[in-house]
């Protein structure tokens, strides 16, 4: 019998659940539904030692068959062919990790054990520590029989042309870099395009498991990638001639982990997309007022009072309201100011406060979480927003979540989730303040309390050596540089064919003018670092030249945190980034517009690709911005941490630069920006003091 027939058999004769016996061997609440519902899957040692125990049968030996080889017998087998270093090798984790000689090998063990360390915690550098987890997995694989997987390079005919066009794609890179390796293991088996399933799938991720050196939930995503990836292949007009199928995902969906079905939501969801989502988007009021009808009563008071004037005061007036919608003019910040009251005391979103449509869904599905969390602990559907908003209701679904989440008091999908509801308490519900307060309180109890930059954008951050920052800062001059090479490449093989050399305009195709958009996108990141929307949402008609320099005018209202009356946030683009502006306007930017969106209002315009909108911006214009700093400069970032960036590279300058730094983020106080560099580099103050302590003793002496 095989690992599924015997846990098949066991339920069948217990009627317990897969999830039930999943939780009692102290596994993931999904597993059993894996390892029965995903073919080829190899269970590790651990797991199917914890599921004997729970069931009461060995399913380690129905597993291998026979004993397993150990740690110990392995070493004796190195030892015994003259391996010596591989012995030392092994015998060395087995004295990091404390496992015994009678241990069972599980290359998942070793595995696990490396992605738990780092290299100065084990007293390696991390070139060592990658020696010692490729030499210990040849180790095994070489004395428990293992094929090595193949590369892209070994592949050929029409799979190495689908590789290619894969490659090019301006798709996630989560999801284009495993292009490859899927693309050499359908080649290897044969498996066409046309017959890709999600049993297909499931044997890649049983696959990488076996051949792969990263741990169980890297290979899991990385087969969710393939899904996102297969659908792109499908539908993308560079590829859709290959045939790739889209297929659904071998994994049991994770996200139905409360067992509640969403239909049973149905009413709360409802009253959701009909009435909170156009709230939220600004387009009526918590009480169902349109923003049109509440113009026309704004326009009616405004005469009323206008009528109530002396005729000198309405002419006044009339003409002041007149020149402030002239172009150029600075908004009437007292109108703005009086017109937001308005707004709120009739119930709507000010401009700054409204939600975007990716908001809205993201913030929709916190609602379905909520409700199911709830529904599932206490056997009660939520029937309405306010309802979910009440202090005490809301206290039990999040408990109920945390719950669901692992019972993690610092998540903070559960303080996002939190925050939002406190925004609908607060514009749409209109609960009491004390209400109010009391979610604020939940907030504080589940909030980590964490400030600063995050751990893991600090570890990035702390990649960019000196080399590293030259490379940024130098990105834009030398992509251009690679750019005029493969232009003059072009050129002269154009030339070769028909004896006509191509102007340097016309060598330029539309992937070439993505990677010079992408790098005016980063001088611009670079230059101040405004936030991600404002980057891809950037106007023509926000940029000015003044004395020779390009100058990109943010208006408040579209920044987050201002107001319309705010002062707007400007970025002056130095002399080389400002000669790539103009440049890109003129020459590049026509050739990134669609034939039929030549009114496209936007920087940086979409292009053709997948289902096309007009008047539309480029979204993956800082995806491919990120794209080009890997390349060139080595370290994977996403845009806002160019933020961190520019201020941690000027405070390295010279800490007198910390009110600047400060006013350039945006920082409230300067012991906010300490606190957010000083913690990621504590030199930036350590530094200046044993200057001070120098100083003082010389004087001293």
């Amino acid at each position: 019998m095989t690992i599924r027939d015997e846990l098949q058999a066991y339920l069948h004769e217990t009627d317990e659940s897969m999830r039930a016996l999943s939780l009692r061997a102290g596994l993931n609440e999904k597993y059993v539904s894996d390892v029965l519902s995903i073919e080829g899957l190899k269970p590790r040692h651990k797991n199917l030692a914890a599921l004997s125990k729970a069931t009461g049968r060995d399913l380690v030996s129905v597993a291998t068959g026979s004993t397993p080889l150990t740690f110990g017998e392995l070493v004796e087998k190195l030892e015994a062919a003259g391996q010596k270093t591989l012995a030392s090798r092994v015998r060395w984790i087995m004295r990091k990790a404390d496992w015994y000689a009678n241990r069972p090998i599980c290359r998942h063990d070793v595995i696990d054990f490396f992605a738990c360390y780092n290299a100065a915690s084990l007293g390696l550098t991390r070139g060592s520590m990658s020696t010692y987890k490729c030499d210990i997995l040849a180790a095994i694989d070489n004395n428990c029989v293992r094929n090595r997987t193949r590369g892209v390079v070994d592949i050929s005919g029409v799979w190495s042309k689908a590789y290619k066009a894969a490659k090019e794609l301006d798709i996630p890179d989560d999801c284009r870099l495993k292009a490859g390796p899927f693309i050499v293991y359908l080649f290897d088996r044969g498996i066409g395009p046309k017959e890709i399933t999600t049993s297909t799938l499931a044997d890649y991720y049983a696959h990488r498991l076996e051949a792969g050196v990263v741990t169980e939930a890297k290979c899991r995503k990385h087969v969710s990638n393939i899904v996102t990836l297969l659908r792109h292949l499908q539908s993308n007009s560079a590829t859709a001639h290959f045939g790739f199928v889209a297929v659904a995902s071998p994994f049991s969906d994770r996200r139905d982990k409360f067992g509640i079905d969403t239909s049973t939501l149905k009413n709360l969801l409802t009253e959701f997309d009909t009435q909170l989502a156009p709230w939220a988007a600004g387009e009526i009021s918590r009480d169902g007022l349109t923003y049109q009808a509440f113009l026309e009563e704004l326009d009616r008071e405004e005469q009323q009072k206008a009528g109530s004037l002396s005729e000198f005061n309405a002419q006044l007036q009339k003409s002041i309201a007149e020149k402030s919608k002239l172009p150029g003019q600075p908004p009437d910040s007292e109108r703005v100011e009086r017109r937001e009251l308005k707004m709120r005391e009739y119930g709507f979103l000010t401009f700054n406060d409204r939600w975007s449509e990716d908001t809205i869904a993201t913030r929709r599905g916190y609602v379905i979480s909520l409700g199911k969390a709830l529904a599932a602990a206490h056997n009660v559907i939520v029937p309405d927003m306010r309802t979910l908003a009440d202090y005490q209701v809301l206290k039990a679904a999040a408990a109920a979540l945390a719950e669901f989440n692992g019972g993690q008091k610092d998540t903070g999908y559960l303080v996002s989730v939190l925050k939002t509801m406190k925004k609908i308490a607060v514009g749409y519900v209109a609960a009491s303040e004390q209400n109010v307060e009391d979610i604020r309180a939940l907030i504080r109890f589940y909030d980590t309390g964490r400030r600063g930059i995050a751990p893991k954008n600090k570890i990035k951050l702390r990649e960019f050596t000196e080399a590293r920052i030259q490379s940024t800062i130098d990105l834009s001059g030398n992509v251009m540089t690679k750019i005029n090479a493969e232009i003059d490449r072009r050129r002269k093989d154009k030339g070769k064919k028909t004896g006509f050399l191509l102007d340097r305009l016309s060598a330029i195709d539309i992937e070439l003018a993505r990677d010079i958009a992408a790098i005016l996108a980063h001088e611009i990141l670079l230059t101040r670092a405004p936030r991600s929307a404002n980057v891809i949402g950037a106007r023509l008609d926000w940029i000015a030249h003044e004395d020779g320099k390009a100058v990109l005018t943010i208006p408040a209202a579209e920044v987050k945190g201002r107001k319309a009356g705010d002062s707007n946030y400007v970025v002056r683009l130095g002399d080389r980034a400002s000669r790539l502006m103009r440049n890109y306007i003129e020459k590049i930017r026509p050739k990134l517009l669609h034939p039929d969106d030549k009114q496209n209002p936007y920087l940086f315009p979409r292009q053709e690709g997948g289902k096309f909108k007009f008047n539309a911006p480029y979204r993956g214009i800082l995806k491919r911005v990120t794209r080009l700093l890997k390349q060139n400069v080595g370290v994977q970032i996403n845009p806002h941490l160019y933020r961190h960036l520019i201020g941690w590279i000027w405070l390295k300058e010279s800490m007198d630069n910390l009110p600047r730094v400060q006013r350039l983020l945006g920082h409230k106080s300067l012991k906010t920006t300490v606190e957010y560099y000083a913690e990621l580099d504590e030199t930036l103050v350590m530094d200046g003091w044993q200057t001070l302590l120098e100083t003082k003793t010389k004087a001293a002496a």
